[in-house]
C-alpha cells in the first residue's frame, strides 16, 4: 500500500508540485514509465473546457476524473461549489476564483455542474470575463434501476472523495482505501431522496440541452463499462486553439 500512496503523490504532482526521491524509488517502474508516457501525450492534446452532467449515481465523478487525466486539465465537483457558496452567484464566482489555479492552466472538467439553465447563464458570464468558454456538455444517462444499483453500491473514502463499488470499483482490500488505508463509509441512501433528485434532473436537464443546442452536446449511454464510457466521453472533445 505504500507504494500506492507514494505513485498517487507522484501522479497528482506531490505537495507544492514536489515528491521525495525516496517517494519515487517505491513506485515500480513500469507505473512510473505509464505515468511519464501519459504526461508526453497530454503535450499534443489541444486544452479543453467541458461539462459533464447527469443524474445521480451515473458516474459523473469518475468520468470526469478520466477527462482531467487524459486533457491534463482540473477537475471541479459542483459539490465543491455548493458547499462553500450560498447561491448560484456565489459558486460561480467561486468557481472563477478556481480556473485561476496552475492546474487550471491547460483547462478544466466541470462534474456535475451547472444543474439549471441560470446557472449555465452564469457560467458563461465568468467564462467570458476569462476569455474561457465551454467546449462541450456531455449528458450520461442510465435508466433508474441501474442508478439505484450504483447509489446502494457505493463506497467512499472521506478525506479524498475517491469512489469504490461494490460490484464495479472494488477495493484492493475489502472496506479500505487503496492508497491509504483507511476505512471507506457507505454513503446513506434515501429512496425518496433519490426519485426527487432523479425527476429534479431530468426536468432542469431538458432546459440545459436547449441552452447547450448551439454547442457540442453529446448523450453518452453510461450503463457500459467504465472504460466504454470513458471512451464515448472523450469523442466529443474538438479540436480549440489554446488560450
Amino acid at each position: 500500500r505504500f507504494h500506492h500512496l507514494a505513485w498517487q503523490t507522484f501522479a497528482m504532482g506531490g505537495p507544492a508540485g514536489r515528491v521525495s526521491p525516496e517517494d519515487l524509488e517505491t513506485v515500480p517502474t513500469a507505473e512510473l514509465l505509464s505515468e511519464l508516457k501519459r504526461r508526453h501525450q497530454l503535450l499534443s492534446r489541444t486544452p479543453a473546457n467541458v461539462a459533464v452532467l447527469g443524474p445521480p449515481c451515473v458516474g459523473k465523478h469518475t468520468q470526469a476524473d478520466a477527462l482531467r487525466r487524459a486533457f491534463g486539465v482540473c477537475r471541479i465537483s459542483a459539490k465543491e461549489l455548493m458547499s462553500a457558496s450560498s447561491s448560484d452567484e456565489e459558486a460561480v464566482r467561486t468557481l472563477g476564483t478556481l480556473l485561476q489555479r496552475n492546474e487550471c492552466r491547460r483547462g478544466f472538467v466541470l462534474d456535475g455542474f451547472p444543474t439549471t439553465v441560470a446557472q449555465a447563464a452564469r457560467l458563461d458570464e465568468e467564462l467570458a470575463k476569462q476569455k474561457k468558454t465551454l467546449d462541450a456538455a456531455i449528458f450520461l444517462d442510465a435508466p433508474e434501476d441501474v442508478l439505484v444499483e450504483r447509489c446502494q453500491g457505493r463506497l467512499l473514502h472521506e478525506a479524498s472523495g475517491r469512489l469504490y463499488h461494490d460490484a464495479h470499483r472494488i477495493p484492493l482490500e475489502k472496506g479500505v482505501d487503496d492508497f491509504t488505508g483507511n476505512p471507506l463509509v457507505r454513503p446513506p441512501f434515501e429512496e425518496s431522496k433519490f426519485k426527487a433528485q432523479v425527476e429534479r434532473y431530468q426536468k432542469d436537464s431538458k432546459l440545459l440541452r436547449q441552452f447547450f443546442s448551439k454547442r457540442h452536446v453529446r448523450e453518452v449511454d453510461a450503463t457500459k463499462t467504465i472504460d466504454q464510457v470513458s471512451a464515448a466521453c472523450l469523442e466529443p472533445i474538438g479540436p480549440r486553439e489554446s488560450e
